[in-house]
């Protein structure tokens, strides 16, 4: 170590550090490369301030692209039968879930169907589900489901005591884990009776 001079001159001005201080908006570092803290950093050529410094990745604000899609209200459905075909005794139509909304949803598990009197009361046992493959459907705004509807032709087999042979104005429907039901209009005879279970219903699936 060299010995203190009685001078008061101050130390050269080539030691200062001012050539090695970085344009603060170039990293998101603090500026430790300085080895003179009593030194003031020079100022930049271009006017930037470390306000300028881009705010981490992380914070930036979610896009509507990343949300999950909610679960298909009813107020979002619109529903629809497609024609129903005889086969075998029985009489097969597809239920179709129209996404009206401006927005995706989910549907996830099995409609609740039943048949209408023309008094607006239900007429007869709601459908049984149909065994099948359980799984989550997502509806873009506009995108359908379906749901396979199957019922016996007329009697089809059943006592006529039985059957209680009755007409039906449509259905009532209730989208999967929903309690506000949708009509769709279907004129037909079906057998109403209390021990007839032979209206069924599949799970819902893309349409």
């Amino acid at each position: 170590m060299t010995a203190c001079s009685s001078s008061n001159t101050p130390p050269p001005a080539a030691s200062a550090p001012a050539s090695t201080v970085g344009s603060p908006s170039a990293t998101s570092a603090p500026p430790s490369a300085v080895s003179s803290p009593s030194a003031a950093p020079a100022p930049s050529s271009s006017g930037s301030s470390p306000s300028a410094t881009p705010s981490p990745s992380g914070s930036a604000p979610s896009t509507g692209a990343s949300r999950p899609a909610g679960e298909c209200t009813t107020g979002r459905l619109s529903a629809a039968l497609t024609t129903p075909e005889p086969a075998a005794g029985s009489i097969y139509a597809t239920l179709v879930f129209t996404n009206k909304s401006s927005v995706p949803c989910t549907m996830t598990g099995y409609p609740g169907v039943s048949y209408v009197a023309q008094n607006g009361v239900q007429s007869g046992n709601a459908a049984v589900r149909e065994p099948g493959t359980i799984t989550t459907v997502t509806l873009q705004p506009g995108g359908r489901a379906k749901a396979q509807l199957r019922d016996a032709n007329g009697i089809s087999g059943y006592d006529p005591a039985q059957c209680k042979l009755s007409p039906a104005e449509g259905l009532r429907i209730y989208p999967p884990d929903r309690t506000a039901a949708l009509f769709v209009p279907w004129k037909t005879e079906h057998c109403a009776g209390p021990t007839v279970h032979s209206l069924t219903i599949g799970p819902v699936r893309p349409g």
